[in-house]
């Protein structure tokens, strides 16, 4: 029952069998409803918080629920893709999952899974989902946060209740699944609602704002917006290269404005992590009923949120070691998972303001990645680039070599970019940026690859 090793060669047959994501109808989170019941319901043994959102949604997550364990609540997060190891999904208390736990939840979950009778096709997100929920009913936690996997109204994550649906930036992305118009996939994200529910929303397009209020209306929601928190980077003291602010402004719902300056080990602040940074205040404080807070609360809130990571999310490392290669370091590496047009301008942008011009740059992209929306963008990311890697692809949603270069060629102002370099392997790029160790390296386009890559370094 706790044999994890074993759970691993099971869940695999099942991550095999849907190698791209497919358009999913309501009917599909029926045969996860009867799975939730042949595992006696675990959902409802604690509250919910739900997150749906094109960007922002992973660490919105993951923020909101460290504020719910620093405010003293037992808590369990679920997210996705995971990057390295797949415990990266379900957190507990604000660690990882450990493996005997897993293991339980997880034999649990398979063996109902296969023992209903006309076994329905269950997907690999479909289990896993239900393998956190269980999880967190045996471990009594408190609160869940459930980040959505794709869209929101057929996401295995809805068939629960909630106290509370977070709606973070919502954006061009998934188009093959959730619809070609930013109003489809909008509406794809709003099935998270319930009536009566409160809703808070992140920053939105004024399309997607009007969409969000008009069914939160419709609903009886009451409606937060996370702008009230109010997060504003304030100039660095002195010369930093690359320019990284340290101390921020904090007006929280009409205070005084607070100034914090936050420890040199903390996370580069971006404009993306302020963001997620306020929509998981708002929500905590929604969600625990709005509890007064001084300014010495807020602070500990504030510092608590933005020292929150999860690997691949605009992250950028220093001076960073190399497994087995004694004395060999990069500069500077930034990793970056973002696959979607808003995604890759918060890429372009924050490089800009980090001052890492003339990078290398390592890029793979899913097959369903390749746009007309990401063209304009990535040719913006391309184009500052001193060289430009991809390797042979590794998994079955990667596109040949030949029709990423086609795709690359076909880019505004493609015939001015870099050539394409072609690697067996992310190994075999790190030793080319080495070569070169104070150029910049990003890795950016593909969750699969930064967990090739990541296993390389030191931590």
């Amino acid at each position: 029952m706790d044999d994890y090793p074993a759970l691993l060669g099971r869940l695999k047959k099942y991550e095999l069998q849907e190698p791209v994501a497919r358009p999913r109808s309501d009917e599909k989170l029926r045969p996860v409803l009867r799975l939730m019941e042949a595992l006696g319901s675990p959902e409802r043994d604690y509250a919910i918080i739900h997150v749906a959102g094109t960007n922002g949604k992973g660490l919105s997550a993951a923020m909101t629920e460290s504020l719910l364990s620093l405010s003293g609540c037992r808590t369990g997060l679920y997210c996705s893709p995971h990057v390295v190891d797949i415990r990266e999904r379900i957190s507990l208390n604000g660690g990882l999952i450990e493996p005997a736990l897993f293991a339980r939840a997880g034999h649990m979950t398979l063996d109902a899974a296969e023992n209903l009778p006309e076994t329905p096709r269950y997907s690999y997100f479909d289990l896993l989902t239900a393998m956190a929920l269980k999880a967190f009913s045996l471990q009594g936690v408190d609160w869940a946060v459930l980040e959505t996997g794709l869209g929101g109204r057929a996401d295995a994550t809805n068939v629960t209740g909630k106290k509370l649906a977070l709606l973070t930036r919502i954006g061009m992305d998934h188009l093959h699944v959730l619809g070609r118009t930013l109003e489809e996939i909008t509406w794809e994200k709003l099935g998270i609602l319930r009536p009566g529910v409160s809703v808070v929303m992140a920053e939105q397009s004024p399309l997607v704002a009007g969409l969000i209020r008009q069914e939160a209306r419709r609903l009886g929601c009451p409606l937060v917006e996370a702008g009230e928190a109010g997060l504003e980077p304030l100039p660095p003291d002195g010369p930093r290269a690359p320019k990284a602010p340290r101390r921020i402004r904090v007006r929280w719902r009409g205070e005084p404005p607070l100034e914090l300056e936050l420890p040199e080990e903390a996370p580069p602040l971006t404009a993306p992590r302020l963001a997620c940074a306020a929509n998981a205040l708002t929500a905590v404080r929604e969600a625990l009923g709005r509890p007064a807070l001084d300014r010495e609360q807020v602070a500990r809130w504030v510092r608590n949120a933005l020292a929150v990571t999860l690997p691949g999310r605009l992250e950028l490392r220093r001076n960073v070691a190399v497994r087995g290669r004694p004395g060999a370091r990069l500069d500077w590496l930034v990793l970056d998972g973002g696959h979607n047009p808003e995604a890759v301008e918060a890429l372009v942008a924050q490089l800009a303001l980090w001052g890492l011009g003339s990078p290398a740059i390592l890029l793979r992209l899913q097959s369903d990645k390749l746009v007309d929306e990401l063209r304009e963008p990535l040719s913006r990311l391309l184009a500052g680039a001193a060289r430009l890697f991809t390797t042979e692809p590794s998994n079955p949603r990667s596109p040949p070599v030949e029709k990423l270069r086609e795709y690359i060629r076909g880019l505004p102002g493609g015939d001015l970019l870099p050539p394409v370099e072609v690697a067996p392997d992310v190994g075999a790029v790190l030793a080319a940026c080495l070569e070169h160790p104070a150029r910049p390296l990003v890795a950016a386009g593909s969750f699969w690859m930064l967990g090739e890559l990541l296993p390389l370094l030191e931590p």
